[in-house]
């Protein structure tokens, strides 16, 4: 068998010798002729054949050229459609016996607490709370036994009208003017996100007789919610993960999540907190998942880290983008920004302009996330407390009245509506292995016009290669390596 495997490749290399003398003979238009009637692309050879009347040959001349731009332009097309990346986003459905339970975050509307506000430096809170904060000692020779809260929210505050400047008792054009000479001369500026983390309402004073989670009523309390400063005051979030334990539930249903009364403390009245007062509101919460894809498709998802978010979100992009370019352009901090904590916060007239000028000239190609989880929510309000609950918290000491209740407390129920999510994960609609299937369904054969069988690829590059010879041999011969030697002289 191998004595036989051997013997081959002499003999082919002989018949192709042999074909090469007998080629000698023949000049290029010869050579062609027995290309083309030999070939088993039979459009050309149909083509070439003289026995055909001319107008047969004229017929078949047209017919493989408009096979053959059919075919260049259906490569075009599919090498065109590869290369604008199409994208296709299969969506399933997950059930799961336990999911992970969502950060909720809690953010009252009013920015301070009005305790804190009017409290002045010889109330006892002033010390406890922590409210005796560097300005309000560098401001105390024009204070007096003004609140320092007040102070700070006449002169140092992104206040720019007139009629918020007059709603600060006290707040007069003199007395603003003294404590923005005084705090000059000190070369002292107001840290808001420290004013706003001291003076806010506290997670302790939001958070009502009733705090629970899971199917279980696990008790909750302040120290679950972490705190954090936003250039909107300051905001608590349930179950942030900061401390590494993740909560879970292993039941649908709002009874078998988050449970909590928020009680809320206002300036005036027409402040409130996110739902507002007097309600009882329920949120199921439903979970997707998404999977984009990387560049060069359209979605050109991002990985990268970000300096203050655990996670890569496109807002938590744009937020570190902007205050950025806001240190870099105005010389101050967005408040709540922790990076660069040396940078003072933006809170003046001139720096709040400067802030909204950078906001909408900055360009920062924030692109979606490769790997994403989002939250719909379905929200139903109904009048909180009814008059049995508010009369039993009474009873228990919770609070002195009704009308204080239903002026003031929100009950807030968060849960899966099912313990399942919502994939959407994109995949390419049109890979290599598609192009490359529809070449070999639309290249050679190209239809019945242009072949009956696809050609050998051996027979057709040898016959090939002898008329390229052919040709070269009735002109001045091939250049190689500084000399010329005919093609025939080669074989």
């Amino acid at each position: 068998m191998n004595d036989i495997a051997l013997s081959k490749v002499p003999n082919e290399g002989l018949s192709q010798r042999t074909a090469s003398q007998r080629d000698k003979g023949k000049n290029s238009v010869e050579m062609w002729h027995e290309f083309a009637e030999d070939t088993t692309l039979h459009g050309i050879r149909y083509v070439s054949m003289k026995r055909r009347h001319v107008v047969v040959r004229l017929i078949w001349f047209v017919l493989l050229l408009t096979s053959a731009g059919y075919y260049m332009l259906t490569v075009y097309r599919a090498f065109n459609k590869f290369y604008s990346h199409p994208i296709n986003t299969i969506t399933s459905a997950h059930h799961r016996t336990k999911m992970e339970f969502p950060a909720v975050t809690i953010c009252p509307l009013n920015l301070f607490a009005k305790s804190k506000m009017f409290a002045t430096d010889e109330n006892p809170i002033f010390a406890s709370s922590g409210l005796n904060i560097s300005s309000c000692v560098v401001t105390s020779p024009v204070r007096g036994k003004r609140p320092c809260g007040l102070a700070m929210s006449c002169c140092c505050t992104l206040a720019d009208e007139v009629d918020e400047y007059n709603a600060i008792p006290n707040c007069t054009i003199q007395y603003r003017r003294d404590l923005l000479d005084i705090m000059n001369k000190s070369s002292h500026r107001l840290d808001l996100g420290n004013f706003y983390r001291y003076y806010s309402q506290g997670m302790n004073s939001l958070s009502g007789p009733i705090c629970s989670f899971g199917w279980e009523e696990s008790p909750c309390s302040a120290k679950d919610f972490s705190p954090f400063v936003t250039q909107w005051g300051m905001c608590y979030t349930f179950n942030s993960g900061n401390d590494g334990d993740i909560r879970r539930v292993d039941t649908t249903g709002v009874s078998a999540g988050l449970r909590v009364i928020l009680d809320g403390e206002y300036v005036d009245e027409w402040e409130g907190i996110n739902v507002g007062p007097g309600q009882h509101v329920v949120m199921e919460l439903s979970q997707k998942k998404f999977k984009n894809l990387e560049k060069p498709f359209a979605t050109n998802c991002s990985q990268r880290k970000l300096k203050t978010f655990s996670t890569y979100t496109t807002e938590g992009c744009l937020y570190e983008c902007v205050a950025e370019k806001v240190i870099e352009h105005c010389g101050c901090r967005p408040v709540g920004y922790r990076e660069s904590p040396y940078v003072s916060t933006c809170n003046s007239k001139a720096d709040l302009n400067c802030t909204f000028v950078v906001s909408d000239a900055v360009s920062c190609g924030c692109s979606v996330p490769c790997n994403q989880t989002a939250y719909t929510a379905e929200v139903s309000y109904s009048k909180f407390p009814d008059t049995g609950t508010a009369v039993e918290f009474v009873s228990k000491g919770y609070y002195h009245d009704i009308e204080y209740q239903r002026n003031n407390l929100v009950f807030l129920q968060v849960g899966f509506k099912s313990l399942s999510y919502e994939m959407h994960e994109q995949q390419p609609a049109y890979d290599s292995n598609a192009l490359f299937a529809l070449q070999n369904g639309q290249g050679f054969p190209l239809g019945p016009i242009v072949a009956d069988s696809p050609p050998d690829d051996n027979e057709t590059f040898w016959r090939a290669f002898r008329l390229v010879k052919h040709i070269d041999s009735d002109g001045q011969g091939i250049k190689a390596n500084g000399s010329t030697r005919t093609a025939a002289g080669d074989v």
